[in-house]
């Protein structure tokens, strides 16, 4: 065993793997496509459905009014701001 001589453990060198087309290739294709159907999840408010969340317009307006948000204030009286709404 000679401990000065390098060991090559048999993986490509990242330089390698960063100039092969194939790399780009996929992940040009499939960054994009992640992104893209993350947005059409979200967007066709399917997302809202599936885990049974209102969706925004749900959410701030009821009867066709604009739902009162309640704010805290000061934080050391929180409990009795919550309390008084």
């Amino acid at each position: 065993y000679n401990s000065t001589t390098s060991v090559s453990t048999g993986e490509r060198p990242f330089i390698d793997i960063l100039q092969d087309r194939r790399y780009w290739l996929i992940h040009l294709v499939t960054i994009p496509s992640l992104f893209l159907a993350g947005v059409i999840f979200v967007g066709s408010s399917f997302a809202y459905k599936l885990f049974g969340v209102p969706t925004l317009n749900q959410y701030l307006y009821s009867d066709g009014n604009l739902r009162q948000v309640s704010l805290i204030n000061d934080r050391f009286s929180s409990i009795n701001e919550l309390e008084d709404i």
